[in-house]
């Protein structure tokens, strides 16, 4: 859908919509990244060795109203540093703070 595919765009060049669902007074939108490679946020050396895949889910501005949660396919990664000391790390996500579970813009509107 070319409305989504925008909407996505807007929140981060490197993240491509897969499928969306209106349910109720809630719009979800899964997402995931399209880099190429990854930087370790431990030794900050680029990754291209994805180790797995999960979902994680942050609420986001509303569209018409309707409570917006943004579903990131989200991948683990293996840093290729053998001397960097974490051997896996989660791809960051440049439009949410870590730890957070809303996007970076619905928090400078609250």
């Amino acid at each position: 859908m070319k409305g989504m595919e925008e909407i996505v765009k807007l929140l981060d060049e490197n993240l491509e919509y897969v499928k969306h669902e209106v349910s109720g007074d809630r719009i979800t939108i899964w997402v995931k990244s399209v880099k190429k490679e990854v930087i370790c946020p431990y030794c900050g050396k680029p990754s291209k060795k994805v180790h797995s895949r999960y979902e994680r889910s942050f609420q986001d501005l509303p569209i018409q109203g309707k409570k917006t949660t943004i579903v990131v396919i989200r991948r683990k990664m293996f840093c290729e540093n053998k001397e960097c000391k974490k051997k896996t790390f989660a791809e960051p996500l440049d439009f949410v703070e870590p730890k957070f579970k809303r996007t970076k813009r619905l928090g400078r509107n609250i």
